[in-house]
């Protein structure tokens, strides 16, 4: 059985012949150790999207020096900016970049980049999404990006810290920027949900910054909305759980039911086992773990075991394996056995107790 055959099996309540086990695949670079890793039953989920979006009455310019990016944008309505650490780009995608200045100084910033939502208008892409479909084949799956809730858009747009005094320092500001990225979720949501396509729709992350309340006052009318509007039988809906406090989410997780849940990472990360998530969530929803790294450091022994005993942990067959988070990123010289080992100690675990 193919990767992508095996994880829909899995998403779509069939048993697979094993364990799907999996990397984000720039997550892993190319060359010797991927194609070891593929070799050893390994698929990709590669970042995605179908559809396209611009800004047609924003002016974009870009400032580089070294590793450090400006892009400034000129509206009718004023400018603003972004500043960001790009990094090497030697295996993480443009998407990790760290962003160290954000655009709102102050209240007068906010019609410049509520114009900039308001602007934004989308595309299809299915084009260039099915020749990657092609490259991919049955190897892997797109997994696909850029739908959150409005509240956590503005987080990204504003940075933690200002996004975190400006609900409660210019609640009216803050208020009329949600409803602009309501809006604009919209019209992407209604272009999106017309659009035949295959794939993992990824709709929101779970993180420590929010908490239980204001996930079910801002979040889960989000996901209810477009889960409903998305989730097929080949287009399945999740949400990115790699929150360390994930034990407090658990029961809005279990309403909200979505397709899957990803990016859980288990003790001695999270504070949840899964066996206590499984009971949580229910039968019907695909757990994707991610394997906590940190264990690869006990040995290629202990990693193996750790990954048995953790599968046999679920006795559901709605689940897979792998890695979401870190992979190879940040690897050096020094580390770099220690995780080969602690990759090849997982696929030799799912080899043997994930069979089915």
């Amino acid at each position: 059985m193919s990767f992508k055959k095996r994880i829909f099996n899995v998403l779509n309540g069939q048993k697979p012949d094993k364990i799907p086990f999996f990397c984000f695949e720039e997550l892993l670079p190319c060359g010797y150790f991927e194609r070891k890793m593929r070799n050893a039953g390994m698929g990709l989920l590669l970042l995605s999207s179908p559809v396209l979006s611009f800004m047609p009455n924003v002016k974009t310019t870009k400032r580089i020096s070294a590793n450090l990016l400006e892009t400034v944008y000129v509206t009718p309505k004023g400018s603003i900016s972004f500043k960001s650490h790009t990094g090497t780009e030697r295996i993480a995608s443009a998407g990790w970049e760290v962003k160290t200045d954000f655009p709102i100084k102050d209240r007068n910033d906010y019609d410049a980049l509520i114009y900039m939502i308001e602007d934004t208008v989308f595309a299809d892409d299915l084009y260039e999404f099915s020749l990657k479909e092609e490259d991919l084949g049955e190897d892997g799956v797109q997994h696909i990006v850029g739908l959150l809730p409005p509240y956590t858009e503005a987080e990204l747009l504003m940075g933690l810290e200002k996004w975190s005094l400006e609900q409660h320092d210019n609640p009216a500001q803050f208020g009329h920027l949600l409803q602009s990225l309501e809006r604009r979720r919209d019209r992407q949501l209604e272009m999106m949900s017309a659009m035949d396509y295959c794939g993992l729709q990824h709709l929101g992350d779970i993180s420590d910054n929010i908490s239980p309340q204001n996930y079910i006052k801002y979040e889960v009318p989000h996901y209810r909305k477009t889960i409903k509007a998305l989730s097929s039988q080949k287009r399945k809906c999740g949400i990115h759980a790699h929150a360390k406090f994930l034990k407090k989410h658990a029961s809005w997780l279990a309403e909200v039911q979505p397709d899957f849940i990803e990016s859980y990472t288990p003790p001695p990360y999270s504070d949840i086992s899964l066996e206590e998530l499984r009971i949580a969530v229910g039968q019907k929803v695909t757990i994707l773990i991610n394997f906590p790294e940190t264990v690869f450091y006990q040995g290629y022994k202990k990693t193996r075991q750790y990954t048995t005993e953790l599968l046999e942990s679920d006795s559901s067959y709605n689940k897979a394996i792998g890695f979401s988070e870190m992979g190879l990123m940040g690897v050096n010289k020094q580390t770099r056995q220690i995780f080969e080992e602690g990759f090849m100690a997982v696929a030799d675990a799912v080899n043997e107790t994930g069979i089915y």
